[in-house]
């Protein structure tokens, strides 16, 4: 049984957060090109110092990247053996658990889809 359709794993990109700018794996790339912009002028020990929070901070990303993933890939499990009413009560919270209006209007985007995908079925 599917537990939904559309964008799947878009909320282990970081989200946008409340202000609809830019997704925090964005910022963390925009933090990198940044570091890497500045170790290029730099020399000796500070070009050193550069490089290595260059790579922790991909390193980091990419963990924090692979973390998110495992969640939601949990969350589908959990999910797909749910009974219907453990998924609109799930799906209740998740939708209380939004802290911006986009991902609130997303939301109701994604339900609009299913609700059509769905045609002239009942619940249950």
């Amino acid at each position: 049984m599917e537990a939904g359709g559309g964008s799947g794993t878009s909320g282990a990109s970081g989200g946008s957060g409340e202000s609809g700018g830019p997704s925090l794996r964005d910022n963390v790339q925009k933090a990198i090109e940044d570091l890497r912009a500045a170790g290029e002028k730099a020399t000796g020990d500070v070009r050193s110092s550069i490089d290595s929070a260059v790579a922790r901070l991909r390193d980091v990303s990419g963990d924090a990247s692979s973390k998110a993933q495992d969640q939601v890939s949990s969350f589908r499990s959990t999910l797909e053996d749910a009974t219907e009413d453990v998924r609109k009560e799930l799906g209740r919270l998740a939708i209380r658990a939004q802290t911006s209006r986009e991902s609130v209007e997303e939301l109701a985007k994604e339900l609009e889809e299913r609700r059509k995908s769905l045609g002239g079925q009942s619940g249950g």
